[in-house]
């Protein structure tokens, strides 16, 4: 590629040709057949967007309010974890992105970074990804902290139970490291 990527196609391929094969795999694969990755992508592929002809767009406003906050345009960052894989800031560079753009990060459950790391390094307006362990006084330990660092949201999913069978993952002998917001709390190695 031989200018700077202007599409996610582009910055898809930049990423494919950056990062070691078993970081790439891991951003961009899925769990067991890859079945539900397939089904989003083609749901994307769906939406249409009509072009308004003949309209005055001479003043442009996208910003809007989520919860309560002003953001630039109706695009907030998504819970990734581990970020680290793709660049030694991981989260910290996201959180600062997401600062000057004027929008919403959400911190990953299994980020590479603390929740106090990630307050310390901007002022960007930061939720939670919050998966609920069993042990409820570890959720209510890790939300706390969010809660006294400055998080204004609780993300609550609860589409994993239990890790998905990530075939790439297995394939490459990825070792995933640590939860660092569970450190201290629970046991941090994942098998």
């Amino acid at each position: 590629m031989g200018s700077d990527p202007v599409n996610v196609n582009e910055f898809e391929e930049l990423a494919r040709k950056s990062l070691p094969k078993m970081y790439y795999d891991f951003f961009s694969g899925g769990a067991e057949d890859q079945f539900t990755l397939k089904e989003n992508i083609q749901a994307f592929q769906r939406i249409m967007l009509r072009p308004r002809i003949l309209v005055d767009v001479s003043n442009i406003n996208m910003s809007t309010e989520i919860l309560g906050y002003k953001i630039s345009a109706p695009i907030m960052i998504a819970p990734t974890g581990m970020q680290k894989f793709a660049h030694p800031e991981g989260e910290l560079a996201t959180a600062r992105a997401a600062a000057a753009c004027n929008t919403i990060m959400v911190l990953s459950f299994s980020s590479s970074s603390t929740v106090e790391e990630v307050a310390a390094s901007c002022d960007a307006v930061r939720f939670f990804q919050l998966y609920v362990s069993r042990k409820r006084d570890i959720s209510a330990k890790v939300v706390e902290r969010a809660e006294r660092h400055g998080y204004k949201a609780i993300v609550l999913t609860g589409d994993r139970p239990r890790l998905g069978r990530r075939e790439a993952d297995i394939k490459n002998k990825l070792i995933m490291p640590k939860f660092k917001n569970l450190e201290g709390l629970l046991p941090v190695e994942i098998g």
